[in-house]
């Protein structure tokens, strides 16, 4: 899996290209948030050309930030869960840990998007999630 940093209109986005790139349509995951782009094979000599979504579409959020408003946190990416730091009834700030998944060897530790009461936590430590599987939810 390869991660880059790209500046685009003065604002920087975490880009990981989660499947193989020589397709024509390429699961990615920018800021956090997963997204398919389309690739478009050039003409001969030419650079590689695709279509993204629009700056404005992609919330100003980094790498590990639950997503900004939602009640919901889903996992980001597959792996273990290696500690949960929320309990249900936690009030959390925007950028508070919430709760620890071991990937690939690495711990990337999922961070509040925004300010709110954890209603409810669906996950353990020491459980397997999948990517885009539910983890906690906010009361409000």
């Amino acid at each position: 899996m390869k991660r880059y940093q790209i500046t685009l209109d003065g604002r920087t986005f975490d880009v990981r290209v989660l499947s193989d790139p020589r397709q024509e349509q390429v699961q990615v995951e920018v800021n956090g948030r997963p997204f398919t782009v389309e690739i478009r094979r050039p003409s001969p000599g030419g650079e590689p050309t695709g279509t993204m979504p629009s700056p404005s579409a992609i919330p100003p959020q980094g790498p590990g930030i639950a997503s900004i408003g939602s009640k919901l946190v889903t996992a980001p990416l597959p792996g273990l869960i290696k500690s949960v730091t929320v309990q249900p009834g936690q009030r959390v700030a925007p950028g508070e840990e919430l709760l620890v998944i071991e990937a690939m060897k690495m711990d990337n530790v999922i961070r509040a998007g925004r300010e709110g009461t954890i209603g409810a936590v669906y996950v353990a430590e020491g459980r397997r999630v999948a990517h885009g599987e539910r983890l906690l939810e906010y009361q409000d």
